[in-house]
C-alpha cells in the first residue's frame, strides 16, 4: 500500500509539473483484508484506498491557495489520502473542474454558482466558509476618490474565470460609467499588485479574504488608497442577484489606512461533485472541522469559519455526506 501510495504521489507531481490533467477513475489499490481495522480506520476518518484528492484553489498569493495546501496536509495526514493543489483562475474555473471531475474540491463563491453556466446539477456543498471582500484598490497619487474618477483609468479586474472579474464587472455596470472609456486589463492578484507598483495601472479590483497578502504587502512600499462602493450600487447588486452582503474593511487592516472602507463582502464555499460517496464526503467534512485551528492558523480569514454557520443558505445542494456529520453535531436537525 505504501509503496501504491509513493507511485501515485510521484505521477501526481509528474502531471504538474507537465501540464496533464487527473482523470477521475483511479486504478484501485488493494489493501490488506482486515476487517475489524478497516472499521475502525473507517471511524476514525481514515481512507485506506488512498484516494487521489485534487483540490482546485486560485492565484498562488491568494487565500483559497493558502487554504488548499493546508487542506491537502490534513486530508493526508488525518485522512491517508494522496492530495495535491491546482492553481487555477478561481471561482469559475474551480466549479468548472469540479463539475468535470477533473478536481475533487474547489473554492468559489457564491455568486458564482447562480450563473447560468454552472453546472449546479452536478456539483454539491461541502460547506460555506469565510468570506471574501471587494477591495478597489489605488495609490494615493492617483488622487482617485469614488468610482465616478474611474472614467479614463486603467483598471485591472481580474482574470478570466475568477470572482473577481465577475463581482468586479457588476459594480462597474452598476456604477454607470460609459464602458468605453475604461481601460480594462485582466490581471491576477501578484500582476495587478505588481501593475500598482510600477504605475502601469490605476486602480485594481480584489475580491479576496482580508487582508490580502498581495495588498499587505505593497502597502508597506506605497500609499494606497480604497475606493468604497456606494450604497445604492450595494443595494442594487443586492436586489438583483443575492448572495452580496454590506460590509466594511477595517481601517486596521492595512498599514496607512486612515478610515473603514465600505464594500461588499461574498460567502466562499467548498465544493465537490455529486458522485462522490456520501463516506468519503463526510470524513472532508469532518476532518476541516476536527482540525480547524490548523486551518485557521493558516490565514485570518480563515478564524471566520464556524461550524455553527457552515449550512447557511446556498444555491446549490449539500452533499449527503456533509448533511451527515452536520445531523451529527447537531448543526441541522
Amino acid at each position: 500500500m505504501k509503496n501504491g501510495a509513493l507511485f501515485i504521489k510521484a505521477a501526481l507531481l509528474f502531471c504538474f509539473i507537465t501540464g496533464c490533467s487527473f482523470m477521475n477513475e483511479q486504478q484501485e489499490i488493494t489493501t490488506p483484508a482486515n476487517t475489524l481495522i478497516q472499521k475502525q480506520l473507517i471511524s476514525e476518518g481514515q481512507d485506506l484506498n488512498n484516494q487521489l484528492i485534487i483540490i482546485a484553489t486560485g492565484d498562488m498569493s491568494g487565500v483559497y491557495f493558502s487554504l488548499g495546501q493546508v487542506l491537502s496536509n490534513l486530508y493526508e495526514k488525518y485522512n491517508g489520502a494522496v492530495t495535491g493543489t491546482q492553481v487555477t483562475h478561481a471561482s469559475i474555473e474551480n466549479t468548472e473542474l469540479v463539475s468535470q471531475h477533473q478536481a475533487e474540491i474547489g473554492f468559489t463563491t457564491v455568486d458564482v454558482l447562480d450563473l447560468p453556466e454552472t453546472k449546479k446539477s452536478k456539483l454539491r456543498a461541502l460547506t460555506t466558509l469565510y468570506s471574501n471582500y471587494v477591495q478597489i484598490v489605488t495609490t494615493k497619487q492617483n488622487n482617485i476618490d469614488s468610482l465616478k474618477d474611474l472614467v479614463g483609468k486603467r483598471i485591472s479586474i481580474g482574470t478570466s474565470g475568477s470572482g473577481t472579474r465577475l463581482i468586479a464587472e457588476r459594480i462597474l455596470l452598476e456604477s454607470d460609467l460609459p464602458l468605453d472609456q475604461l481601460n480594462l486589463s485582466y490581471l491576477s492578484f501578484s500582476q495587478s499588485a505588481e501593475a500598482l507598483r510600477n504605475g502601469t495601472i490605476d486602480v485594481a479590483f480584489f475580491s479576496s479574504g482580508i487582508p490580502n497578502n498581495e495588498i499587505a504587502f505593497i502597502s508597506k512600499e506605497m500609499n494606497l488608497s480604497f475606493i468604497p462602493v456606494p450604497e445604492d450600487i450595494i443595494d442594487r447588486l443586492q436586489k438583483q442577484y443575492g448572495g452580496y452582503t454590506k460590509n466594511e474593511i477595517s481601517s486596521d487592516t492595512y498599514k496607512g489606512m486612515k478610515k473603514n472602507i465600505q464594500t461588499i463582502s461574498i460567502k466562499n464555499v467548498l465544493l465537490t461533485y455529486d458522485e462522490m460517496s456520501d463516506l468519503q464526503a463526510y470524513n472532508l467534512v469532518k476532518t476541516l472541522y476536527e482540525h480547524l485551528p490548523e486551518l485557521q492558523h493558516t490565514h485570518p480569514a480563515a478564524s471566520d469559519i464556524s461550524l455553527n454557520e457552515a449550512t447557511q443558505q446556498i444555491p446549490i445542494e449539500y452533499h449527503q455526506g456533509a448533511i451527515n456529520y452536520f445531523t451529527e453535531q447537531e448543526i441541522i436537525h
